[in-house]
């Protein structure tokens, strides 16, 4: 069950509960209004246990009264929509919405890089790995694309002077030959295509590193559990090794 999924039912029992005091106790609408953040951001914070996660489900029935109330200017969409587009470039264009990895994925990630390799990050969003990498292996050579504008302009700040070659492009239109290792958190969509394209361009000895996102039909070689929340964890292909992956690994 996905992460979104969880929360839209959430937010349905949450409706639930709040029609069912409703119902036994008529209050006025504010105090409904209280009632449901406080029913979304309480189930939220028992399921998740996150408090970012409860504060999210509580903010969102106010905030969705509030865009139904018709009191907000017209300009607000159109800065909406452009902020839309700025943030998920990627996700309308090959249906890939900006990932962040957390700090349990990075502290994985960082030994299964062999010394002086060339990695790349394909989608690299803001930044974070690449500034990680930079930090802690300054044997890495390291690269990373983003498509989007919004997160391509954060991780050009961030990593500026860190000697990172950083690019706006499509992840899909990078020659892998070059590198050693490919690092990719994207989504379930592409996965096919990314096999596809690291068995026609990467060499014999790369690497290829999924976060999350697994290639259907396609066992990976290692599994490394990153111990988090989402249950995460990193998976690891040799795309063009002669040793073949073992079922079930």
């Amino acid at each position: 069950m996905t992460v979104i999924f969880r929360i839209v039912l959430l937010q349905c029992v949450a409706l639930g509960v709040t029609l069912l005091a409703q119902w036994w106790m008529p209050v006025s609408a504010p105090v409904l209004m209280g009632f449901a953040s406080l029913a979304g951001g309480g189930l939220a914070a028992l399921h998740f246990r996150r408090w970012w996660m409860a504060l999210l489900n509580a903010v969102m029935p106010p905030v969705g009264l509030l865009a139904l109330s018709g009191n907000i200017p017209s300009w607000f969409w159109l800065v909406a929509a452009i902020l839309t587009w700025a943030i998920g470039a990627g996700a309308f264009r090959s249906r890939v919405p900006l990932y962040l990895s957390n700090r349990g994925a990075l502290r994985q990630l960082e030994p299964l890089i062999p010394q002086g390799a060339h990695v790349i990050d394909l989608g690299a969003g803001t930044g974070t790995v690449l500034a990680w990498l930079a930090r802690r292996r300054p044997d890495l050579r390291l690269t990373g694309v983003e498509l989007a504008w919004l997160p391509w302009c954060a991780g050009w700040l961030r990593l500026r002077k860190r000697g990172v070659n950083w690019h706006r492009a499509d992840a899909f239109a990078i020659d892998l030959a070059a590198y050693d290792v490919v690092y990719a958190y994207l989504s379930p969509a592409p996965m096919a295509a990314l096999w596809n394209k690291a068995r026609a361009e990467m060499a014999s000895s790369a690497i290829l590193i999924s976060n999350s996102f697994e290639i259907d039909g396609v066992p990976p070689h290692a599994r490394h559990p990153v111990g988090d929340w989402k249950q995460s964890e990193l998976l690891v292909w040799h795309p063009n090794s002669q040793t073949r992956p073992v079922a079930g690994a």
